[in-house]
């Protein structure tokens, strides 16, 4: 699963990478990734890395939503 990120691009950056993405067929989030992923990951890095188990969204109190589900799911 994808998590959403903000980043601050420079409108060059962001025009470059649109030309970019329209030559290959992609979204410019695909661009990015690419070259994100491309960058050599540090030693330590490289070992096996398990984030934990996923968190639970925290509950907003007067939420009727989040009610029926705390009460349906436990």
């Amino acid at each position: 699963m994808k998590r959403r990120k903000n980043l601050s691009l420079s409108p060059e950056a962001i025009a470059r990478g649109e030309q970019i993405a329209a030559e290959t067929g992609k979204s410019l989030s695909a661009v990015i990734e690419d070259q994100l992923l491309a960058i050599p990951a540090p030693r330590a890095a490289q070992e096996d890395y398990w984030p934990g188990p996923p968190l639970k969204p925290a509950g907003r109190r007067g939420d009727p939503r989040g009610e029926y589900l705390k009460q349906k799911h436990g």
